[in-house]
């Protein structure tokens, strides 16, 4: 994994053994969704919605062990498979994060038979924000590698 940081903007790059058009699938489609959308296995959901296309919507809760839940959601500004995705991201309360808006842009890009992934999430308010997201979104890249493979 390559990160990349600044005060707003955080970028990690990945390369799976799958093909652009299967890594966006499992990026985008529900069931898929709940194997590997989550800072670590010790999170499951409560729900994962989707309305892939430019305009539609997204939720996801996601409750911990200590049974605390946190729901994300946003709205898809660009949907380009299996190429590109970007969407806004905001926390709902009680996360401390919440009302927050940033942006994820998600490049999905043939490498050698198999896919890098470049992912920026960016518009951070705060950089202990940047950095909490950075944790979160390296256990999920790490879950999206075994669902993908």
């Amino acid at each position: 994994m390559v990160a990349e940081s600044s005060n707003e903007k955080l970028v990690l790059r990945r390369t799976y053994a799958a093909v652009p058009e299967t890594v966006f699938r499992v990026w985008t489609t529900p069931e898929y969704m709940r194997r590997w959308f989550r800072p670590s296995k010790e999170y499951t959901h409560q729900f994962v919605e989707v309305d892939l296309q430019v305009g539609g919507r997204y939720r996801v809760g996601f409750e911990s062990k200590e049974g605390i839940v946190d729901v994300l959601e946003g709205e898809f500004l660009e949907v380009t498979p299996p190429s590109r995705l970007v969407y806004s991201w905001v926390w709902n309360e009680p996360n401390e994060n919440a009302g927050i808006e940033t942006q994820v842009t998600v490049e999905f890009l043939e490498k050698d038979g198999g896919t890098e992934l470049v992912l920026t999430h960016e518009q951070f308010a705060k950089s202990e924000m940047k950095e909490h997201h950075m944790l979160g979104w390296s256990g999920a890249l790490d879950l999206l590698e075994e669902t993908v493979s």
